[in-house]
């Protein structure tokens, strides 16, 4: 296989049935320390249960520690993530520098991959992020496809993944400062809402980008050489991310299936002379 499909949870009880759906590892943020709302991170207690539903269903287990370490925050982070591999987790994911390069040193068992949030934007931070032992990058959205060709022909040797399925947020860093919420029970992100403005015209204003999903052109990706297809939403009730990772999932599957009959139709050109 020559893609995964890495879907959200923002709860325990999302975890199974999203690896039914299709996903071959799941990310979950680390209460307090990711870059979402403390609601849709796991606790380590939580972690640890992940770990086991993960790894008895074939899966992947990635941790977000992704949110803005301070000093006073250093060192519990280090010690959780000596706990987390432990546990078994298979990768964290960390847009901190200081931290990326102590995780780094310290893990031994459990991949470091480089956040979204990092900002990479070229091959020579690729290639300094390698050196520091980082084993993936999670490329910015902000990239355009010929940039992305241009840094995995630069670095080919690194394992890479993207946004398939989620906002491409007009905020750069990322980082959202607008509320999420349930509105007659469907799920609602605050740049979504229609603003009006206060003036004589009341004209209505649209300020969000309006979500993505690669389903229908990730075969480019995976020939480009893009591993890994990240789905938005831990703090998306999981039964909105389910459709989402099927459709993705079945899209790469179609990608596998055309490549293998192509490798098919090759070699009998070949057995037969042409």
């Amino acid at each position: 296989m020559n893609y995964e499909v890495l879907a959200p949870a923002g709860e325990l009880n999302a975890i199974a049935p999203l690896i039914e759906a299709g996903a071959h590892a799941i990310y979950v943020g680390l209460k307090g320390f990711s870059s979402r709302h403390s609601n849709a991170d796991l606790t380590m207690d939580e972690i640890r249960q992940a770990v086991n539903i993960c790894h008895s269903n074939n899966a992947r287990l990635h941790i977000a520690i992704n949110g803005g370490i301070q000093n006073d925050n250093f060192n519990i982070i280090q010690n959780s993530l000596l706990t987390l591999e432990e546990y078994g987790v298979d990768a964290v994911i960390i847009s901190d520098w200081g931290m990326l390069y102590k995780a780094s040193k310290m893990l031994n068992a459990t991949d470091v991959h480089a956040s979204t949030l990092l900002g990479v934007y070229n091959a020579e931070t690729v290639k300094l992020l390698k050196e520091m032992g980082v084993t993936r990058i999670v490329l910015s959205t902000n990239l355009y496809i010929d940039e992305i060709i241009s840094i995995i022909n630069k670095v080919p040797d690194m394992e890479y993944e993207i946004v398939a399925d989620g906002g491409i947020c007009f905020n750069d860093n990322r980082i959202c400062e607008l509320p999420h919420y349930m509105k007659d029970n469907e799920y609602c992100v605050g740049c979504r809402d229609v603003y009006y403005a206060n003036d004589d015209t009341g004209a209505s204003v649209s300020i969000g980008s309006k979500s993505i999903s690669l389903s229908e052109i990730v075969q480019s990706f995976v020939e480009l050489g893009v591993f890994s297809y990240k789905i938005e939403g831990r703090t998306v009730p999981y039964k909105y991310v389910l459709p989402r990772t099927r459709k993705l999932s079945e899209a790469l599957k179609n990608v596998e299936i055309k490549k293998n009959i192509s490798t098919l139709h090759y070699f009998k050109r070949i057995n037969a002379g042409g």
